[in-house]
């Protein structure tokens, strides 16, 4: 019995997209857990738009997910070149052997007689078919269109009316016939190049591929696919469609709905364990219902059988919520290295800040962050000397009993403190009207600019005495210091 053998195939023509990145986790899943080989395979025959940063953007994005290719540009497997620029002349060998057994032929019709042809009164622009016209030029014919200086594209002699049936392993028996699928399709184009339809399927043969596990949005590319293969005498693979993910609008998923781009997930503190977990899971259900798994846990359960006939919508406060999950549940010092860049880029010099005390202010703060660029916006309270309130704070601040409370504190650190036992001092010398959230609301918003956050006792030790008698005394000048 052979080896299954799966592919992921991006275009590196931009930013891994997230639907992009789901195609690659179910691969990979399925590649695990039936001990199959997953190869990555660069389509980048669009010259205009490929380019060496977005397959290295791509692959960096693949390998931060976890996701580890067993083939590709970076990894020979016997199989390669991995990359469709460089296999250019193998599918010039099979072009001519389609052109000289007469199962392909040259097309000289201009893009302006194309578009004449799409006026015609039956046709449309979404269901146009070629008229065939090119189909049986003769010699002289070509000669004059040469002579004029016309390129030609090559395109495939579609049979007629021919019924092909494809055996989907999430879709079931999907029926296709060959007039309705456009009529004789480029598979060169004018500038030698040959197009995506006509090349993947001599790459999955020459590649060995046994399953292609794709977005249905390739659907109708499968039967072109299935005919190229036959006409060559090339094995089929067999063929998995899963839906697309659906923005909240039920609409394709696109940059007007929201992040879209796996890297700028990962630049806006996403981990790499809550997206994989995230995307692995859209478009079915684990036993029980657990959301929060390992891949491990994934890989045993998902089955192509199980994905959903149905698009999945993408539901970014959820993403955010199981990101949460993850940053509570990882390794503190792991968790201190990935917090480590977002609180450099919110301007603090964490280097000049003792690890272990880092680790204590991350073990605190962590509760708090449902992504790890929210960091950013908590530290100060631990790092700033004065922590300015913020609009909720000053409201409280400007109370009555805001205002006794800056002028009781302010007192009591004029006095001599034993800093150990500062907080409950301090709280001793409140007014004794004060109680519950009439005292503790005012001296958060004193200590720490802000009514959410950590408990005061177990951040006062962290933010230290000199900085919390700081703020303190600020708090005094701005609002108790002209009070009777």
């Amino acid at each position: 019995m052979s080896v299954m053998r799966v592919r992921f195939a991006p275009s590196p023509t931009g930013f891994l997209h997230v639907g992009n990145a789901r195609t690659a986790i179910i691969n990979y899943l399925i590649a695990k857990k039936n001990n199959a080989i997953m190869i990555l395979r660069i389509e980048d025959t669009d010259r205009e738009r490929s380019s060496t940063e977005s397959e290295q953007s791509i692959m960096r994005d693949l390998a931060w997910l976890g996701i580890k290719w067993d083939e590709g540009p970076d990894r020979d497997g016997g199989y390669g070149p991995y990359r469709q620029s460089e296999r250019l002349d193998i599918y010039r060998t099979y072009t001519d052997r389609l052109l000289s057994e007469k199962k392909a032929y040259y097309c000289y019709c201009t893009r302006e007689e194309l578009e004449e042809m799409k006026k015609a009164p039956d046709q449309g622009a979404e269901s146009y078919i070629y008229s065939g016209k090119c189909r049986s030029l003769t010699e002289k014919q070509r000669e004059d269109f040469e002579r004029e200086g016309r390129k030609p594209t090559v395109r495939f002699r579609v049979p007629d009316n021919i019924s092909l049936t494809v055996q989907d392993g999430i879709k079931g028996a999907v029926q296709f016939n060959t007039s309705n699928i456009g009529g004789d399709f480029i598979i060169v184009r004018s500038d030698g190049i040959p197009v995506f339809n006509y090349i993947v399927i001599i790459d999955d043969a020459l590649m060995k591929i046994t399953h292609v596990i794709r977005g249905d949005d390739h659907l109708s590319n499968t039967p072109k696919q299935i005919l190229v293969a036959r006409s060559l005498g090339l094995p089929e693979p067999e063929y998995a469609h899963h839906t697309l993910i659906l923005g909240p609008d039920r609409a394709k998923l696109s940059k007007r709905h929201g992040i879209t781009s796996v890297e700028t997930y990962r630049s806006q503190g996403y981990l790499s364990e809550a997206l994989f977990n995230y995307l692995a899971m859209l478009g079915w259900a684990a036993e029980g219902g657990e959301e929060i798994l390992q891949p491990e846990q994934i890989m045993s359960q998902i089955d192509l059988s199980k994905l959903s006939k149905n698009s999945p919508i993408f539901d970014f406060q959820k993403l955010k919520w199981m990101n949460g999950i993850y940053i509570r549940k990882y390794e503190l010092d792991a968790l201190t290295d990935l917090f480590i860049p977002h609180i450099a880029r919110a301007g603090y010099a964490v280097e000049t800040v003792d690890r272990r005390h880092l680790e204590n202010i991350v073990s605190i703060l962590r509760k708090y962050c449902d992504l790890l660029s929210d960091i950013g916006r908590l530290i100060g309270i631990f790092l700033d000397e004065i922590c300015t309130p913020d609009e909720e704070a000053d409201s409280i601040l400007k109370t009555d009993e805001g205002i006794q409370v800056a002028r009781a504190a302010y007192q009591f650190i004029q006095s001599e403190i034993n800093e150990t036992n500062f907080f409950s001092s301090l709280i001793t010398r409140m007014p004794t009207s004060l109680k519950g959230k009439s005292l503790f609301m005012p001296l958060r918003a004193i200590i720490t600019g802000r009514q959410k956050g950590p408990e005061l006792d177990q951040a006062l030790p962290l933010i230290g005495f000199d900085r919390c008698k700081k703020r303190i005394e600020y708090c005094y000048e701005r609002y108790g210091k002209g009070i009777p």
